[in-house]
């Protein structure tokens, strides 16, 4: 009797330490570090308003480009020098036209002070571990720095839930539409006035 109420013991404690196994197990892989490769973005927006024809489209919306940085600027002098390469950011249903700052920030940044670390994409990938793939970053083809800045334009369209109604949806597009020319139309207007403060006729002195 003794021998088998040992064993039932016996068998309920190795029990009781398997199932605490598993917990251990499991509370290991759900608290164990996970590697993150995201680097805080910090964003100072300004969120220059382009001038629309309100005939053309509604004016309730509107359409703004992007400027990053805590200075106070001329928004016209600003305009005037437009060289870059166009992206017009459109917000979902719901959205804002501010959620852009992110995406804006970040690549004025990769302007400013070029690629990042080549060690950051390697942390920033996922690891075989974790589903991803093995990622040589030494066969990455890094520029020192990038040509061109990129210039991001973004609409404000009320934060209107267009999902939910097609008449809206259609003003949307509509507006989109008209502000891709607006857009084409401010590029050209920058230009023509650069041309003109370079063709401007200089003084000349004549000593008499």
């Amino acid at each position: 009797m003794q021998v088998q109420g040992f064993r039932a013991k016996s068998r309920v404690a190795l029990l009781v330490v398997f199932v605490l196994c598993v917990c251990f197990a499991g509370f290991y892989d759900l608290l164990k570090p996970v590697s993150n490769g995201c680097t805080m973005t910090y964003m100072y927006p300004t969120y220059i308003p382009i001038p629309t024809t309100t005939a053309v489209s509604p004016a309730k919306y509107g359409l703004y480009l992007y400027h990053e940085g805590w200075k106070k600027i001329d928004f016209k002098e600003h305009l005037k020098k437009l060289s870059g390469i166009p992206i017009l950011f459109i917000p979902g249903n719901g959205g804002s036209y501010k959620q852009v700052r992110s995406l804006a920030a970040e690549s004025d940044r990769a302007y400013q002070g070029g690629p990042l670390e080549r060690t950051f994409y390697q942390e920033a990938s996922l690891t075989p571990e974790e589903g991803g793939e093995e990622i040589d970053v030494a066969s990455f083809k890094l520029p020192n720095q990038y040509d061109s800045r990129l210039d991001w334009f973004t609409v404000d369209l009320e934060g209107e839930h267009s999902a939910m109604d097609s008449a809206i949806l259609e003003e949307h597009a509509e507006y989109v539409v008209h502000s891709i020319h607006r857009i084409l139309d401010q590029y050209k207007e920058s230009y023509e006035t650069r041309e003109e403060k370079v063709l401007q006729p200089l003084g000349v002195c004549q000593k008499v």
